[in-house]
Order: C-alpha cells, then sequence, then structure tokens
C-alpha cells in the first residue's frame, strides 16, 4: 500500500512545484536574454545596445545571478550545463560593461549579488558564504572554458580582476597559493624551502592532494600566454598575434621638431609599403584591427598580474613564481627599454614597468615572511637593507666563482658595490671626468660583462643553474630561448640595485610640463571613447589594502599629482583659448632688418598676462648635503599690469610668497589652427556606440584634447613658486607687514623654479626660459597642490618614523592588515595600550560624560538594556520624582568589566553655561563613548541624525576630561569646519583662549568674541586680556597699599608685567592667604561655608565689601580662587612679552596654549612642515565630513606631529602621543570630488579612508534617528540604512504636521516632456541642460513666492553644472528689474554634489537628462539629491525614463505611486493650517498640465500682484505704511 500523505507534505511539494516554476522562469528569460545579447557567430561582438539595455534595466540582479544561485544550488554537474554557462557568460559581459570604464564605477560592481535581499540578509554570514560560492564557481567555469576567442578571454579576465578587487578575499583562480610553485623550476623551488622550511610539508601535503587535478593554475596559464604573445606567438597560419606596428623608439636629438599631428598614427611599418609614412596602408589598417582584440587582452592580463601583486594576500606565491619564470627579463627583451610611438605597445610597456616597479618594491628574500611575521619595519625596507641585500647577493657570486671559476679573479676580488650596478653610484659617476680611469666611470654593467668575459661558451648558463637563476631543463610553463643577452639580463637583473621609492619621488617634478600635460596615457581624457589604447591606464590604483606606507605613500603621490595637473591643464586651455594667440611679422633692425614672425595675443584673460621681460635665471643654488638637485634655482620676470583695470590689478597685487604661478610659451607661428578631433573619429576607433547621434558631430573638448598645443602653438610650460614681488621703485609687494601702497605698473616677481626641472632642462639647454611669453595664476582654493605633494614627498621620506607618531594599534589597520577590530576600544589590544598608557582611561575607570546627559531619566534611557543594571549615586531605580536629585548634573560612568552592569557618579553642572540641549539617542552615546575611549572610532552618520553634534560633544567632553591634551578638529570644507566651531563656542563652558582655527576660512566664522580666531586675532584676544588682568593685579595691589596711582603708566596703564605680577602673587597674595588660613585655624572654628570671616579676610578693599557686609568663608575661598586663576592665566601670558615678532607669538600659542585647533584636511597638508618645526604635538583627532576627504587627506592630519610619547609616559618605548582617532562621515553619500572620472572608476582616487575602512570591517557605530526632514520624505532614502528612524519631534512638531502651503503632496515627480521640441541638450560637450525643466522649476520657485512662501527657504538644485547656468539665467529673466518679484531669489541655486552637507526646507529639483540616465545613477548621488529637503521636495525629469533605471528602484517607486503631474491647491497661501490629514476639497485641487500651464498661472498671479500694488498706492498719504508693510515692498 501506498503510505498516506501527510498536510505537511503536501506543502512541501506545493514549495517545490512553486520553486521550479521560478527556476523554469529563470531559465527561459536568461535564454532569451542571451539570445538577444550574444550573436550566434562566436567571433562577434556582442551586442552592446541590447547589453546597454539589460544592464540599466537591472537583468543582472533579478534574472541572471538569481538563476546562477538556483542552478548552484542544485548542485549536481551542473557546468555541463549550456545554460549555467551562458549565465556565467552574461555576468562576465554585464559587469564587465558595468564597469568599462574602470574597476570602481559609482554603484558597487557585484551589487547585483545583494540588491535583491534585504539589509539583514545581506550582513548574514551564511547568505555572504553562498554569494561567494556561487561566485567562485561561475569564474572557474568561464577561466577554463574551451572557448579561446581574445574577445571572451578579455571579458572574463576583467570579470576576474572585479571580482578579486571587490571581493572580501581574494578568488582562488587568484591565489592558488603554494600549487603555483608545482610548476617552479625544481631547484628554485629547493631554494625557496630552505628559506621557510615550513612551506615544504605544507607543499607536499597539497602536491599530493592535487596530483588528481590535471588543470594548470590559472594564473601559470595566463602568465605563459603574456609572455609567449610578447616573444611572437604565431597564429594557425604562421603569422604574429600581437604585430608591433612602431619601432622601438631611437634616440633623436630633435625629436620634438620633428613631430607633427600625424605623429599619432602609426609611424613605421614592418612590412614594406610605399606610402610616405603619414597613413597605414588598408592592409596595416585591417590588421590593427584584428588584432586590436589581443592587445586589449594583454593589456587586460597585465592589470591584472598588476593587482594580484599589490596585495599581500595573492602577491606572496606569486612574486617568487614570476620571478622563477623571469618574467620581467623575458617582458624587457620583447618590448624593448626605448618609449615605442604605437600607443598599444607603448602602455604595455609602462604596465610592465609597474609590474617591475611592484616586484621590486619589496624584495624577494622576505615576500613570505611578510605574510607570516608581519611587522611595519618589514613592510618598509630602507634604502640600506635593499643595498645590504643585493651585496650579499654579490657575495654568492663571488663564492660562487672562487670555488668553480678560480681564474675570474676580477670578480672574486671586486667591491661588491661595483657588481651589484648600483644606480645611485651610476648617475654619480656620470659627473665624473671622462679621463677618469675609475671602474666605475665606464659602468657598472659593462664591468660586469667584462670581469665575467673569461667565461667559456656554456659557462654563463652553469653559474646561473649553480647560483638556481636558472634551471638544467625547462618545465612546460617556464621556458625561455637561451640565449646570451638573456642570461647576461638575469645575471644583471639578480645583482642590480633597484631605485628606492624615495629616490623616484625626489626625481619628480612637482610642477607639470607641457609633455605630462597632454599626454593621455599618463593624464587620460575622462570620456572613455577618446583613450586610444581603450579603457586600461597605466595608472596606480588605490584598493582596499596596500603593500607598505611606501607603497600607499607612492601610489598616492602619482594620482595626487596627475589629478592636479589635470586641473592644471584646464586652466591653462582656458586661458590660451581666451587670449587668442596669432602669429605677426615684424621687422628686427638689430638682425639686419629680417623679417620675424613674432606671437601677439587679440584677446584677454583676467588669470593671465604677457610677460614684460624675458625670464632671467638668476641663481642656482649647489646641492645639500646628501642631495643631488640644486638646493633653489631662483628667477626673475616682470609684468605690466598697465593693461589691466582695478579690481584685476588687486588681484595680481595680492600675490604673496609660496603662490605657485605658471610660465608658458606659446609659439604662435607653429600653430596648426585646426579644429579639435571630431568625435566620430574616436568612436569609430574604439568600436563603440554614442549615446545619440548628436554625439559623432561634435568636436572633442579643449580640455581634453591632446592636439591642443599644435593647435594652439604650446610650446613649453613650466611651473614656479613666487618668493618675492617688487614695483618699479623696489618696494617689496609681498610682505604681509609691508603697507606700502605699490608705485607704478610694472611689478618684478622672484620666484623659484622646480630643482629636478630645471635639472632636465639644463641637459638640453635652458634657453626655453628665455622664450617664455606669458605668467597664468590660479585661483588660490584651487592651487595648493604643491604643499600637498610636498607634504607626501616628506612622509616618505620620513617613513620608518610613521611607527613612532602613530600608536601601534593604528599602524596596521591603516594598511588594510591584519585583526580589523584590533583598533577598537573593545578590542583587547586597545584595553591592553589603555592599562600602560598615561591620558587615557583605564578600562575598568570611569568616562567623564560631563553634561551629554539632560537629567538621570535621559542617561537611563540611553544606556539601558533588557539586561543591563544600571546604578546612578548607589540608586537602581529613578526616583519618583525625576527633579527630586535637584536639577542637571553632569555624569561620570563606569562600565563595569565582565558584568552587565552600569555604574553612574553625578557631579554639579556649571552654573555659567548653557552645555549641550541635545538628547542624546542610545548610538549617539556610545558614540560618544567610542570617541571618548582611546582607539579608533568609526561614526556614521546618514543625512540629519546629528553628527556634528556628537562631534561637539566628544570635543567639549575631551577638554574637561583631560585637561593636559590638545584635540585636533578636520573637516573637509571651511563652512563645517566653523559650524563645528561656533557649536563648541555656544556651549559657554570652553575658555576661548583655548581656541584657535587655522586657514582661511575664519573669516566666515560668526561668533560672539571680540577678537577673530585666526592665529593673529588670537595673539590680539591674548594680550587684550593681559592687559585686563593686569589692569586687575594693579587694582588689587593698589588696595593692598603695595602700589600707589603714581606707580602707573603716563597712559594710565598698569605698571605690573606678568612677570611681576607673578612676583606680586607670591610676595603679597600668596602670603596673604596662608595667613589667613593660619588665622582661621587659631580661631578654632568648625570650618563651615556660611562662618564669618570678615575680620581675618585679606582682601576685603579689593572685593569692596561695604562696612556692614560680612564675608563668610565660602565667599573668601571663592575670592582665592579667583586670584590664583587670574595669576595661572598671566602666567600662560608671558612669553608673549618676551616674543616680540607676531610669527612667534602665534607658534607659541599653538604649540603650547591652544587646546583645541580647528582646520581643514588641505590646510593640514599645507602647514605640516612647519607644525612639526615648531614642535606642536596633540593628542585627539575628531574628523567630521571623512566621507568627503580623499585616503591621503585624512591620513595626513594623523602626522602632524613628530613621533615622541608623553613627558610623563617616555619610559613606554613605542607609544605614541596620539590616543584617540574619531572619524565621522557617510560613505553611502557622495565620495571625494575628482573631476577626472579616468582617476576616480579606475584608479579609485575618490575612495575616501573613512569608507576603506569600512569595507575592511572595521566596527563603526551608525546613527539610526534622523531629525531633519518629514518621515515620507526620509523614506526616500532610509532604506540605504540599516534601521534608519525619526526622532520624536519629526512626528509631535506643528511644522512637520502641516502641510506645504499650496501644494497636493510634500513630495513628487514632475514628468517633463519635450519643450518646444527639446529635451535635453549639451552647448558644449558635457554642458547638459534642460530648457523645460528649467523654465518648471523657476516657474514653481514664484509660484511659491507669489503664495507666501519665503524665498530663503527654497533651494533649486540639478545634477549639471550646464543647467545650474540656464537656472540662473531664467531666474535673472523672470525675477529681473521691472518685473513683480525683482530682486528675489532663492536661498541657493547649486548642484547636488556642492550641496551636501546643507538643507532647506523646500527643494526643487532637476535632473536634466532624457536620453540616458546620467550620473543620478550612482545611488550616492541620488541620496544626497532627496535627502537636503526637510519639508518638501519636487523632483522635474522624465519619469520613463528614470523608473526604469534598477538602481533607483527603492526611491523612484516612492514618487511614482503618485501623480506625474504637479498638483497644487488652489487659494491657499503660506502659512496655513491644514495638516496631513486633512482632506483637500476637489474644487481647490488643481493639476498643472506643463510648464506652459504653470508659467500662465504664475503671470496671472503676478498681474494680480501689480493690481493690488497699483491700488493700494492710490491710498491717502498718511496710509502709505500700512500699504507698504501689507505688500512687503
Amino acid at each position: 500500500m501506498r503510505p498516506k500523505r501527510s498536510a505537511g507534505d503536501g506543502t512541501a511539494d506545493k514549495a517545490a512545484v512553486k520553486k521550479a516554476k521560478v527556476h523554469s522562469d529563470l531559465a527561459t528569460s536568461l535564454s532569451s536574454l542571451y539570445k538577444r545579447c550574444v550573436p550566434e557567430v562566436s567571433d562577434q561582438h556582442p551586442r552592446e545596445d541590447q547589453l546597454l539595455d539589460a544592464e540599466e534595466r537591472g537583468e543582472l540582479s533579478q534574472t541572471v545571478w538569481p538563476f546562477l544561485v538556483e542552478k548552484h544550488a542544485k548542485g549536481g554537474d551542473h557546468r555541463q550545463d549550456i545554460l549555467w554557462f551562458h549565465g556565467c557568460h552574461l555576468l562576465a559581459l554585464l559587469v564587465s560593461l558595468h564597469c568599462r570604464e574602470g574597476t570602481f564605477p559609482a554603484s558597487t560592481p557585484l551589487a547585483f549579488m545583494t540588491q535583491q535581499q534585504s539589509e539583514e540578509d545581506n550582513n548574514d554570514k551564511e547568505t555572504r558564504t553562498r554569494n561567494r560560492a556561487v561566485l567562485e564557481d561561475a569564474v572557474q567555469t568561464l577561466v577554463y572554458h574551451d572557448q579561446k576567442g581574445f574577445r571572451f578571454q578579455t571579458t572574463v579576465i576583467h570579470l576576474v580582476l572585479i571580482a578579486n578587487t571587490c571581493s572580501d578575499h581574494a578568488l582562488t583562480v587568484c591565489n592558488p597559493g603554494l600549487i603555483l610553485w608545482k610548476v617552479m623550476p625544481e631547484r628554485r623551488r629547493e631554494l625557496e624551502f630552505k628559506r621557510y622550511p615550513m612551506l615544504q610539508k605544507k607543499f607536499a601535503a597539497i602536491a599530493k592532494n592535487d596530483n588528481n587535478d590535471k588543470k594548470k593554475p590559472f594564473l601559470v596559464l595566463l602568465l605563459s600566454k603574456i609572455v609567449h604573445l610578447l616573444e611572437g606567438e604565431t597564429d594557425g597560419h604562421g603569422k604574429r598575434l600581437l604585430h608591433f606596428y612602431d619601432a622601438l623608439e631611437e634616440a633623436e636629438k630633435d625629436n620634438d621638431a620633428k613631430q607633427n599631428s600625424n605623429n599619432m598614427e602609426v609611424d613605421q611599418q614592418e612590412d614594406d609599403n610605399n606610402n610616405d609614412g603619414n597613413e597605414p596602408s588598408t592592409s596595416v589598417r585591417i590588421e590593427k584591427a584584428a588584432s586590436s582584440d589581443v592587445w586589449t587582452f594583454l593589456h587586460r592580463s597585465l592589470e591584472l598580474m598588476i593587482d594580484l601583486l599589490s596585495n599581500h594576500e595573492t602577491r606572496q606565491y606569486l612574486v617568487v613564481y614570476m620571478d622563477s619564470m623571469h618574467f620581467t627579463v623575458r617582458c624587457r627583451l620583447a618590448v624593448g627599454n626605448r618609449n615605442a610611438r604605437f600607443e598599444p605597445l607603448r602602455l604595455a610597456q609602462q604596465l610592465l614597468q609597474r609590474i617591475n616597479r611592484l616586484m621590486t618594491l619589496l624584495p624577494l628574500e622576505t615576500s613570505v615572511v611578510v605574510n607570516t611575521q608581519m611587522s611595519l619595519k618589514s613592510l618598509s625596507p630602507t634604502p640600506v637593507d635593499i643595498v645590504s641585500l643585493h651585496h650579499r647577493r654579490a657575495t654568492t657570486l663571488q663564492k660562487m666563482c672562487h670555488r668553480h671559476y678560480p681564474h675570474l679573479k676580477d670578480v672574486i676580488y671586486a667591491g661588491v658595490g661595483l657588481l651589484c650596478n648600483n644606480h645611485h653610484n651610476q648617475r654619480n659617476n656620470k659627473n665624473k671626468n671622462k679621463n677618469n680611469n675609475s671602474i666605475g666611470a665606464e659602468g657598472n654593467a659593462k664591468y660586469v660583462r667584462r670581469v665575467l668575459g673569461g667565461l667559456k661558451e656554456g659557462q654563463l648558463d652553469e653559474l646561473l643553474h649553480r647560483l638556481r637563476l636558472v634551471d638544467s631543463k625547462t618545465t612546460e610553463d617556464v621556458t625561455e630561448e637561451r640565449n646570451d643577452a638573456f642570461l647576461w639580463a638575469v645575471l644583471l637583473e639578480y645583482l642590480t640595485i633597484p631605485p628606492h621609492p624615495l629616490e623616484q619621488l625626489k626625481s619628480f617634478p612637482l610642477y607639470p610640463t607641457e609633455t605630462v600635460l597632454w599626454d593621455h596615457n599618463l593624464i587620460p581624457p575622462t570620456h572613455l571613447a577618446m583613450r586610444q589604447t581603450g579603457p586600461v591606464l597605466s595608472l596606480p590604483k588605490l584598493n582596499k589594502r596596500f603593500l607598505s606606507y611606501q607603497d600607499y605613500l607612492l601610489r598616492n603621490f602619482e594620482l595626487v599629482r596627475l589629478e592636479s595637473a589635470y586641473e592644471i591643464r584646464s586652466d591653462l586651455v582656458d586661458v590660451i583659448r581666451r587670449l587668442r594667440p596669432v602669429v605677426r611679422q615684424s621687422m628686427d633692425i638689430d638682425q639686419g632688418e629680417d623679417i620675424v614672425l613674432k606671437t601677439e595675443f587679440r584677446g584677454w584673460a583676467r588669470m593671465a598676462l604677457e610677460l614684460d621681460d624675458v625670464v632671467q635665471i638668476k641663481r642656482v643654488d649647489p646641492p645639500t648635503l646628501g642631495n643631488v638637485l640644486p638646493a633653489q634655482v631662483v628667477a626673475e620676470f616682470a609684468i605690466d599690469l598697465q593693461p589691466c583695470g582695478d579690481s584685476i590689478r588687486r588681484e595680481w597685487d595680492q600675490l604673496a610668497e609660496f603662490d605657485n604661478l605658471f610660465l608658458v610659451t606659446v609659439d604662435a607661428s607653429k600653430m596648426t589652427g585646426a579644429a579639435a578631433p571630431a568625435m566620430r573619429d574616436f568612436y569609430r576607433e574604439q568600436h563603440q556606440k554614442p549615446f545619440s547621434e548628436r554625439d559623432l558631430d561634435r568636436r572633442v573638448p579643449d580640455e581634453e584634447d591632446g592636439t591642443f598645443p599644435q593647435r594652439f602653438g604650446v610650446a613649453a610650460v613650466r611651473g614656479c613658486m613666487v618668493l618675492q614681488v617688487r614695483d618699479e621703485q623696489g618696494n617689496v609687494l609681498s610682505d604681509p607687514s609691508s603697507k606700502e601702497s605699490p608705485s607704478g605698473t610694472k611689478r618684478i616677481f622672484r620666484v623659484a623654479l622646480d630643482p629636478a626641472q630645471y635639472v632636465m632642462d639644463r641637459k638640453v639647454g635652458t634657453e626655453l626660459y628665455a622664450m617664455m611669453n606669458l605668467v597664468v595664476r590660479r585661483k588660490g582654493s584651487e592651487n595648493n597642490f604643491k604643499s600637498v605633494l610636498e607634504t607626501i614627498r616628506g612622509l616618505m621620506d620620513g617613513v620608518a618614523s610613521i611607527s613612532r607618531v602613530m600608536p601601534s594599534w593604528l599602524q596596521m589597520i591603516l594598511l588594510g592588515l591584519g585583526d580589523p577590530t584590533s583598533a577598537s576600544y573593545k578590542s583587547s589590544t586597545v584595553r591592553s595600550y589603555a592599562r600602560k598608557t598615561v591620558g587615557v582611561a583605564k578600562p575598568d575607570a570611569a568616562l567623564d560624560f560631563g553634561d551629554t546627559f539632560l537629567d538621570e531619566k535621559h542617561l537611563r534611557e540611553a544606556l539601558a538594556t533588557s539586561s543591563m543594571k544600571i546604578t546612578v549615586d548607589d540608586r537602581d531605580k529613578l526616583p519618583g520624582d525625576a527633579e527630586a536629585s535637584g536639577g542637571r548634573k553632569n555624569y561620570r560612568i563606569r562600565f563595569v568589566e565582565g558584568a552587565n552592569e552600569i555604574e553612574a557618579t553625578s557631579y554639579p553642572f556649571p552654573s555659567d553655561c548653557s552645555g549641550n540641549p541635545v538628547r542624546f539617542t542610545r548610538p549617539q552615546v556610545e558614540a560618544i563613548r567610542a570617541g571618548l575611549s582611546p582607539g579608533l572610532s568609526l561614526v556614521v552618520g546618514p543625512p540629519g541624525t546629528g553628527k556634528t553634534d556628537v562631534a561637539v560633544q566628544i570635543i567639549a567632553s575631551l577638554y574637561h576630561s583631560f585637561p593636559a591634551q590638545r584635540t585636533v578638529i578636520i573637516t573637509h570644507s571651511n563652512a563645517a569646519l566653523n559650524d563645528i566651531f561656533q557649536k563648541v563656542m555656544s556651549r559657554g563652558d570652553i575658555n576661548e583662549r583655548y581656541m584657535v582655527r587655522l586657514g582661511s576660512g575664519e573669516r566666515d566664522l560668526e561668533t560672539s568674541s571680540t577678537h577673530d580666531f585666526s592665529k593673529p586675532g588670537r595673539v590680539a584676544y591674548s594680550l587684550h586680556q593681559r592687559s585686563k588682568l593686569l589692569e586687575q593685579v594693579q587694582l588689587l595691589s593698589e588696595s593692598l597699599g603695595v602700589s600707589s596711582q603714581q606707580d602707573r603708566g603716563k597712559d594710565g596703564s598698569a605698571a605690573y608685567t606678568c612677570e611681576t605680577a607673578e612676583y606680586f602673587f607670591f610676595d603679597h597674595v600668596q602670603k596673604r592667604i596662608q595667613m589667613f588660613e593660619k588665622n582661621l585655624a587659631l580661631t578654632g572654628e568648625k570650618e563651615a561655608p556660611d562662618l564669618e570671616v570678615t575680620g581675618i579676610f585679606p582682601f576685603g578693599a579689593y572685593n569692596q565689601v561695604g562696612e556692614n557686609e560680612k564675608v563668610t568663608l565660602s565667599r573668601a575661598r571663592e575670592s582665592f580662587e579667583k586670584l590664583n586663576q587670574m595669576f595661572a592665566e598671566l602666567a600662560e601670558y608671558r612669553p608673549l612679552e618676551l616674543l616680540h615678532s607676531q610669527r612667534r607669538r602665534v607658534d607659541y600659542l599653538i604649540m603650547k596654549q591652544a587646546r583645541i585647533v580647528a582646520m581643514t584636511c588641505t590646510h593640514a597638508a599645507i602647514a605640516r612642515s612647519h607644525l612639526i618645526e615648531i614642535g606642536f604635538e596633540y593628542d585627539n583627532v575628531v574628523m567630521e565630513e571623512a566621507g568627503q576627504m580623499s585616503d591621503i587627506e585624512t591620513f595626513i592630519p594623523l602626522l602632524l606631529q613628530r613621533g615622541e610619547s608623553d613627558e610623563s609616559s617616555r619610559s613606554s618605548a613605542g607609544v605614541s602621543r596620539l590616543k584617540r582617532v574619531c572619524l565621522m562621515g557617510d560613505h553611502k553619500q557622495l565620495p571625494p570630488v575628482v573631476k577626472n572620472t579616468a582617476f576616480s572608476k579606475f584608479s579609485n582616487l575618490d575612495q575616501s579612508l573613512f569608507s576603506r575602512l569600512i569595507r575592511l570591517d572595521v566596527p563603526y557605530v551608525q546613527l539610526d534617528k534622523q531629525g531633519r526632514a518629514r518621515a515620507e520624505i526620509a523614506s526616500l532614502y532610509s532604506w540605504r540604512y540599516k534601521n534608519l528612524g525619526d526622532l520624536d519631534h519629526v512626528q509631535q512638531s506643528k511644522e512637520f504636521q502641516l502641510v506645504n502651503s499650496g501644494f497636493a503632496h510634500t513630495f513628487q515627480i514632475i514628468n517633463v516632456e519635450d519643450f518646444e521640441g527639446k529635451g535635453e541638450s549639451s552647448p558644449t560637450a558635457y554642458f547638459y541642460q534642460n530648457v523645460g525643466e528649467a523654465e518648471y522649476a523657476v516657474a514653481l520657485f514664484q509660484y511659491m513666492v507669489l503664495i507666501g512662501h519665503s524665498p530663503e527657504k527654497i533651494t533649486i538644485l540639478t545634477t549639471y553644472n550646464g543647467q545650474k547656468a540656464l537656472i540662473q539665467d531664467i531666474l535673472a529673466q523672470r525675477c529681473g528689474e521691472g518685473t513683480p518679484l525683482a530682486g528675489i531669489r532663492p536661498g541657493a541655486v547649486s548642484t547636488v554634489d556642492k550641496y551636501q552637507g546643507q538643507q532647506n526646507d523646500f527643494i526643487l529639483l532637476s535632473l536634466v537628462r532624457t536620453h540616458h540616465v546620467g550620473h543620478i545613477r550612482d545611488i550616492r548621488r541620488l541620496v544626497v539629491a532627496v535627502s537636503r529637503s526637510r519639508l518638501g521636495l519636487y523632483v522635474f525629469c522624465r519619469q520613463s525614463l528614470f523608473a526604469k533605471c534598477h538602481e533607483l528602484k527603492r526611491t523612484l517607486d516612492q514618487f511614482t505611486a503618485r501623480p506625474s503631474k504637479l498638483q497644487l491647491v488652489l487659494g491657499e497661501s503660506h502659512p496655513t493650517e491644514r495638516t496631513l490629514n486633512d482632506k483637500i476639497p476637489k474644487d481647490k485641487l488643481f493639476e498643472v498640465e506643463d510648464v506652459s500651464h504653470l508659467g500662465s498661472m504664475v503671470h496671472t498671479m503676478q498681474e494680480e500682484l501689480i493690481n493690488s500694488q497699483m491700488e493700494e498706492a492710490e491710498v491717502p498719504t498718511g496710509q502709505e505704511g500700512a500699504a507698504d508693510a501689507t505688500t512687503g515692498e
């Protein structure tokens, strides 16, 4: 009999049937998608338009990934299923398309793995493990698939690269481990096992288990493929797959003069054709197109190798294997050492050079030890370490020759420095006399070849075999051609001492030149179609982890240098274009009346002037000890301000010492005069489809055009720094203390040139400086790049001191190494640190929270949990009367270690300050606790959650808890810094003499202080306070009869100084206090606060005690305390009497007196060298806006002091002064601004240290209650954060309960169709505008103002600068002179990016685009856009376009649930009493059809306003005031 089935079985069957149905639907959808996107013919390109459409619709997260997850869960031999392969192939295609411009697009490349899951599921360990297993399975399927086309392989490698970069840990195919050594030459493997004996057993076990797996590691196959391609691998017809069209460049003296605009084409062909070399033949063009896929494959493969070598996890075994197969040697021999003209080959050379630098950054002998014995010292070998290592290699060579080749006497007895081919010695030897017979003068490489020249045929191979550099037999994967060139290259590679990274940095000119500025391989165009080498760039990347601090600083230096060069290029292009250079013929009488060509400028530019005289080199100082570059190169030039107006003259006269200028040579006679290239050519070259047909006819923007120098005759660009500016009479204008008015219009500039660049120029002749004819200045806020670069270079020079400056618990975390939780205050590492360090609360000690809690009830609410026991002043429960404890108090709280218990102790709240007004939530209190504790604390603050209030409370609590410590406040923007500073000041409990604000943004600071908070302002304040206190000392002295009025100065000032006041205190004041205490003891009275002590109180006259007035003991003691404080404060001002220069006084205040020092991250980089020079020290760092600071901008403020311990803890070796680092920001809002998207999307330069630490799983506190916006507006972005809710006042406050006057909805999308037949437009490339949306936004603004809304409460935002400019133009017309709303403007008109961190009641947002979603697709930008509003948000866009974008779906769904036409409430003015729950009468609800409809409404309302004003103007004279008050005019 068949057994009966239970009801549960039926339910299970239904679930199984439903699951099978879902899987079947997914399979059907995936099969259909694959047919649409991938042609049946394998050698055809995938259909990019279909892939783009699928990617925008979210097919990756909705179809492809769910199918792969379901298929993987079924198990079995699913890799043989063709649908599984189709899913994997689509995964690779769509991810590669999403990241076509770089590995770091705006949205996370692997977001598709979690988009269909809740926030809790995403954090679930089991779910993350499953997703990783599916990804690994898909990658394994693709890398070992038998489809061998280069397009397919390139896509697969791109997927591997992206997945490996974005995953928490390396993929298995990228990190095969010791199995790599299985295919390594046996003798080399034996050598490595001698170095690392612990690995031999591990290798034996792996090799045994791997015997059944015949597949070779993916990296072995890939490296072999790269080498074979470069060495000349052929196809089935015997033709090389990589055809080098350009012979490697020979050294040519006048190469630049011979170049022309056709040099960007192929200059030399291997096949002998009869064309003139300016255009490649048809056969070459066909061959070039055929091999472009091979080049792309090669570039992607090299990019992957660079990524793997940049990460400790994937590097340690790979670098040894690559060295064993002599990867860099073979590749260098294949591509040569000279730069190629052919762009793909030159890019390959640059990528190989980067690989070589990475392989030599850390010695091979320590590559594995680094991972097993990680320490900061082992990660940053010094030049001495590197030299010693290579000397040991040379010694090994000498011993080998002594044993086996005793006739090589020159080798055996040679100095090891000669054999090691030291780059430094080689450079120095170039300066020696050519007739010098020293061995070093002939070149170390030649020397090695000469002394080993006695080896017979075959003995060089034998010697390298004995050194274990080559094997006697080659494996299948490690094959090389054993010719002499290869063997010599291997030996020299083994002996050569690579240049130290610091030497490389010192040789880099800090100012960009014309060759750097217009080299698209170094500074790539922002648009992918304009990159001649495709998507791969020879740029470093900022990943999660770094090899060492040298590696970290090197990558940041290079990227910051190139990004600043990109901005400089844009400024120079703008200036030169405006100047409109032309060539003029003139007769030179001095040269025999010859006709000469001269450059003149027909245009005008605010930021540039023509030189009045040639640039003259005045002085070249000799190098300082230990350097090879000149100490300083000084030059002079002159300009004439006569053609400039007064305002521009003032701008030039304000140039001061240390400002940066650029000298330019524009030779109009060499101008081609051609137009910029057409975009059509670039799209065709890159086989890309443009967004629209209009893109084809556009010209490349001048800022991105590599031919701009030829078109405008730009011959040279050199940077310089201002040392001095003089006028015609020799008066120094650049001195800040100078008050002389400039004389005449001529200005002489003395400047410092870049020494490294000058040395390079001197080799070819310095005549180029005499040909300079233009000087260009830049805005001060954008011209600080040199200081930042010098700071990074300075950090490199002192990289060994990082271990002293930075606490041990932070060192490895910032590199992305070690345990990510080890820097948290809860970790055992930091708890142990706290027990040993002076100046931090011990783990079992109480933390002083000060006035964090408004009352005891607040304390219990913020700290209590279901199992937490809280005692406050020994009470377990809150008293029945919450105010019974006597009002507000401060609290110290002890978290009992090992027990779920909290002990709180109260102490009096000061009566003379307002203190903290915020009722902090539980996460905010936890953030404050983390900030007060030692260690690293991260605070994630979603919009409106009170990050700034938390920061202020941490700063104030640290100030009161640790009086001897200094806190540094860092922000990204001046506005945020001023906001924090003002809030700290408004508390009233921090003495302003201990606060200083560095940088130029202080002028916008609004406080009640009598003096500003700049450095000079603080000096003035201190001197003012000194005078006030000395006056009090004089009065006290006179009251005691010690001095009289006659002792005062002629102007009535006090006779005392701080020094004499101190003597007076000891001799008179302190003695009288001591006598008072003695007399009090003699009275025998019991001390009590109300005890009368009038008779023995010594300062009655000074305190103006009346005859019948009594002095109590408490009053006397208060008087003594005030006197002690007064003299203590005067003691702090005493050094100001000894320091007479303003600079020294400022330095003293910063170094000794200030306890709260605030600056922006940019100013920190500028001022670092000076702060270290004066001995600045600090204990705590609080950073706001950390999510908007770049990685290096956050790193530099941690290193503003020397590496020394506190005086009280010097016995604790290795203890840094820095104790607390608190970073506050939001990584889910916009990242740091990087203007060139190539640097952000390819190199990840817009990565913040804050977001990197969160990606590394460093613990953080997320604030979870917002109080900025209505709850329904907050829901538009709250889904991006875990458990983000609303504060009580959002529901209870009246302003949030009332509606937006005149509107039917608090937020709404207004669909805007084409206006007058046009949607988006771009007058110039990337300058997007939408007239319809701009008119609509301005019309709605007018409507709101006309019904009574305050214009200051309205902000108009847009996503593009072009639209911002258009809106401002329309506002100028609609609200211009002669209109009813003349002069009225919104609170702000800005872009979304610029408005981050700000807010307003109403936001009108224009999204502009109608063809493609654009960069609002970056979900971080969407979060910023929709979170700026408090009460109302109205979005103008093409709804059908944005609604289908899957990244925006969670937010757009809430918008699309409401009407897409603007709905207004007629007859309602502001303010209104209508609430959110009130129904709108149907006759009042009005729907606006389009912008014209709203425009006519506004026009009618304006006419009514004009008529009412005219009627009011006719009232009797006595009522005019009332009429004016009514109209507001």
